[in-house]
């Protein structure tokens, strides 16, 4: 069961990347127990891994649950990493994948050399890092992805392997031998009973601090790599993740910029990360690389789900922060939902689907490409907006305590709580009848 088919004018390639880090490093002093009960590092960075989505000449279905390098998707460790990380029973998960979710896939062409683009009227598009709260292989996020390489952009997506994602299948230094790292609960870290929680109103969120560090220098990492294969044709230690014969020669060359123009795009926490990276943007990569930004004071576009705008302190604080970007964009999408932002809800079969899932979907889509080529007020107005807050309370549920709210609008509408654009107003007025 196939996603359904970017609108934008290119096929798209996925190739899933690895790139060892030697010696393993460790961030943080957080640690967990392992099976045998012993404690080991909670954040331990044994090889940093991210897909690559472009432009290319042809299509083929990839699978969204992913297949290791013996060609199995191993039900079995899918299963169970979906049991650690939402809590879910296994006789429930089991058959939803291997009926369902193994059938999967997503329009891409695996492996694929990239498209050269030598028409001049022809956009080659530029780098893009995207970050998602927990990115497997794929990456959640496949729908937002392919739509971006279709309309001629390069996304790196990165697989963070601090224990935001169900599970990862890092290379150990010592074995060599894939190991599933599945997701980390916070309650389940255990500390020094000297650790320092000064500054941290939640241990929790000491944790959290931790694995910033590590997602930065994950970034980092993976988008020094990729500009030293791009500029030189060289790939060093970068491997595909499947260990085939790959045609590294193709990806050398000026066929994509990598040293102006570049974006990061996040979603939830991996909102947080690239937040983190542009407030303190000193880390860098190999080779003593930094992400060039596209100005000294990039742009900034937030876009809220309707329940982090209901959820007042955490809108407050947002409300607070983006006026620190001069020209920040802030917006809520009417009736989405956090996991509107992944693929969760659209890869859903029809009788199963919310109908309001795919219209969101495509709402996504437009503003995160329109915020790439600077065209949100273009893509806004023409769509339904609405520039005032507006909430009621409908009828609750017989066993809830109190009235649920909800915001006013149809789904997919946008409401406009900072604007750092000009919108048309006589087109904004057709979008609206």
């Amino acid at each position: 069961m196939p996603f359904e088919n970017p609108a934008g004018p290119y096929a798209v390639g996925a190739t899933t990347f690895a790139l060892p880090v030697r010696p393993t490093r460790v961030f943080g002093t957080a640690t967990v127990r392992s099976q045998t009960g012993e404690l080991a590092p909670a954040l331990q960075l044994d090889e940093v891994s991210f897909t690559a989505y472009y432009p290319v000449s042809r299509t083929k279905w990839l699978n969204w649950f992913p297949r290791y390098p013996d060609g199995d998707y191993r039900a079995n460790i899918n299963c169970l990493n979906w049991v650690v990380f939402p809590g879910i029973p296994s006789f429930i998960l089991w058959p939803f994948i291997l009926l369902f979710g193994s059938r999967i896939q997503i329009p891409v062409f695996s492996n694929a050399p990239p498209l050269r683009v030598t028409d001049e009227h022809t956009p080659a598009g530029a780098t893009t890092p995207l970050e998602s709260q927990a990115i497997s292989q794929p990456p959640w996020p496949c729908q937002v992805c392919t739509h971006l390489a279709s309309s001629g952009k390069v996304v790196l997506a990165i697989e963070h392997r601090d224990g935001t994602s169900p599970v990862s299948r890092p290379k150990s230094e010592k074995t060599g031998q894939r190991y599933p790292r599945f997701y980390i609960r916070p309650d389940k870290v255990v500390w020094d009973k000297d650790k320092d929680f000064s500054g941290f109103k939640d241990p929790r969120l000491a944790f959290r601090a931790e694995q910033l560090e590590m997602r930065k220098c994950e970034i980092f990492l993976a988008y020094s790599a990729f500009r030293r294969l791009i500029r030189t044709g060289e790939h060093g230690d970068l491997r595909t993740m499947d260990d085939l014969v790959f045609d590294w020669a193709s990806w050398g060359g000026d066929w994509v910029r990598y040293d102006n123009g570049v974006s990061l795009v996040g979603h939830s926490f991996g909102g947080a990360t690239m937040l983190t990276i542009l407030s303190d943007p000193s880390h860098k990569g190999e080779d003593d690389v930094n992400i060039p930004s596209p100005s000294t004071c990039p742009k900034l576009t937030v876009i809220n789900s309707e329940g982090f705008t209901l959820w007042r302190d955490h809108f407050k604080r947002v409300e607070e922060m983006v006026p620190e970007w001069p020209g920040s964009t802030l917006l809520t999408i009417v009736g989405a939902r956090h996991v509107s932002f992944s693929d969760f809800l659209v890869m859903l079969p029809v009788p199963l689907r919310n109908p309001t899932a795919l219209p969101i979907m495509n709402v996504i889509q437009m503003l995160v490409l329109s915020f790439l080529d600077d065209t949100v007020p273009n893509i806004v107005s023409k769509i339904n907006t609405r520039d005032k807050l507006e909430i009621q309370y409908t009828r609750s549920r017989f066993w809830a305590k109190k009235p649920r709210r909800r915001l006013i609008g149809q789904p997919s509408d946008i409401i406009i709580h900072r604007c750092g654009f000009d919108i048309d107003v006589d087109t904004q007025a057709e979008a609206d009848t």
